[in-house]
């Protein structure tokens, strides 16, 4: 990715994965940034990038000598940094996550520090940033060649084979998600190996659940729900029309609500690996969003990812840690 030279230059690539958000990061204030593990290199550059854009202020989180060592390494000034220093990433992570829970941090980040020390430190009950009674999800967004608009994919990451309720809980924070970028009546397709409800297939049998759920308790909001549902149903009107599927979510949805972790992580990386995808995700069910990207993730997909996450908290109304995104409510 080239080095962007200005907000507008930012503001122009986010539009393309981001078309409905409106959001605009120096109106309202600058969010704030908390990176945990920053002496990573790449999250750094990140992190400089995003700042010189004028898109958020950053906490840097981590040992001081090797974020410095890192910065210089990269070619960075850290003189609009706010550096904090941590023995080692374990305290790094937790005090990232415990500012981000105590409203000075809009989004938490991974930098350098392992998955499962930055997973533990957010999921600490005792720092605040878990919701009681819910449940934390991946949201994907993707921009595919030969599909018309963003659409969403959950959870490729988190839960592994997750029951009905478990299900419930991962399609309302991706409504909440969708509605924080602006979408507030996002079309939702339960996808299952195939349209009829079978009773050896799980995953259909929890599908026509869901979507009983919601026309009897509108348990997704303004969200149009439908399934069970195939991929290529899904993501293709003719290919319903072939089959005979009809409704308002065959070849239009916004999300794609997989059934478990197989399926999930598969597509995901499959539509990462498409030439020419655009790819951004966040860890959504918390009180705020975070930052979680792999070791394999392009500069680029960092990017996204980041400002998917402002632009969520902003959409939410979770700005400066005053509330969640959970079900589009203030908890």
């Amino acid at each position: 990715m080239r080095d962007l030279q200005s907000l507008e230059d930012y503001q122009k690539l986010a539009e393309k994965l981001f078309p409905g958000s409106g959001y605009i990061p120096a109106r309202g204030g600058i969010p704030r940034v908390a990176l945990a593990g920053a002496d990573h290199e790449a999250s750094l550059l990140g992190a400089a990038e995003a700042a010189f854009a004028g898109m958020a202020e950053f906490i840097l989180f981590g040992e001081r000598e090797r974020i410095v060592e890192s910065a210089r390494h990269a070619g960075i000034s850290l003189d609009k940094f706010t550096l904090v220093n941590c023995g080692d990433h374990e305290e790094a992570a937790g005090r990232a996550a415990l500012a981000a829970a105590e409203g000075k941090a809009d989004v938490l980040m991974k930098g350098g520090v392992h998955t499962s020390v930055f997973t533990k430190a957010f999921l600490d009950k005792s720092r605040g940033l878990v919701i009681r009674g819910g449940l934390i999800s991946h949201v994907a967004l993707f921009l595919l060649p030969g599909y018309y608009k963003p659409v969403m994919l959950t959870d490729g990451a988190i839960n592994i084979a997750p029951d009905l309720e478990q299900k419930k809980r991962i399609l309302i924070n991706a409504v909440a998600v969708a509605a924080a970028l602006g979408n507030k009546t996002p079309a939702a397709a339960l996808i299952c190996p195939v349209e009829t409800i079978n009773p050896k297939i799980v995953s259909t049998i929890d599908a026509a659940e869901l979507v009983k759920m919601h026309a009897a308790e509108n348990s997704f909001g303004a969200a149009l729900v439908e399934g069970p549902m195939a991929l290529d149903a899904a993501l293709s009107a003719d290919a319903a029309a072939v089959k005979g599927i009809v409704g308002n979510v065959p070849g239009h949805p916004d999300i794609l609500l997989l059934p478990g972790l197989d399926a999930g992580n598969a597509l995901y990386k499959s539509f990462s690996l498409q030439p020419g995808s655009l790819t951004a995700g966040i860890i959504a069910g918390l009180r705020v969003p975070v930052v979680l990207t792999s070791r394999s993730d392009s500069k680029l997909t960092r990017f996204f990812s980041l400002y998917m996450a402002l632009s969520a908290a902003a959409g939410s109304g979770s700005g400066s840690g005053s509330g969640s995104m959970q079900g589009g409510k203030l908890l």
